[in-house]
Formats: C-alpha cells, structure tokens, sequence
C-alpha cells in the first residue's frame, strides 16, 4: 500500500518538472506584459501626435480667423476711404 501514497519511484509530484514549467510561464507573462506595455506606448505616441497636429491645426485657423475679423474692420468705416477737411 505504500505504492498508493507516493512512496515509490513514481511520485505523483516531482518538483524538478514543474519549475521549469513555472519559468516558462513567468517568461510568457513577462512577454505579454512587454508587448502590451509597447502597444500602450504605441498608442500613447498617436495620441499625442494627433493632439499636437489638432492644436497646430486650430492655431492656423485662429490666426487666420483673427486676420479676418482685423480686415473686416478696416472695410466697415468710411475713415479710411473719405478724407474730410474742414
């Protein structure tokens, strides 16, 4: 009966195994956690690309709405066109 309780030369559990299985697995995690932390990296990087273009992009278009509205006053008054002397 001792056979039954792992006291032959099969053992149910033989740790030489299943620590290289553990190191095999911790690689796999610590894999797939650089891949995702280079993937948020990625993600990140577009992100702020994008944010700066969007910025750039409302930065022209404020310029040009403001050398719109500097020229629209200058056509509203009569000042600068009629020259009244008395």
């Amino acid at each position: 009966m001792p056979e039954a309780i792992g006291y032959g030369s099969s053992q149910a559990f033989q740790p030489n195994l299943a620590t290289p299985r553990t190191e095999q697995v911790a690689e796999q995690a610590e894999a797939v956690k650089a891949k995702r932390s280079e993937a948020a990296a990625v993600t990140v990087q577009r992100q702020a690309e994008f944010s700066t273009n969007r910025a750039e992009f409302l930065s022209r278009q404020a310029d040009q709405l403001e050398n719109r509205a500097e020229t629209r006053s200058l056509e509203d008054g009569l000042g600068t066109q009629v020259n009244i002397l008395a």
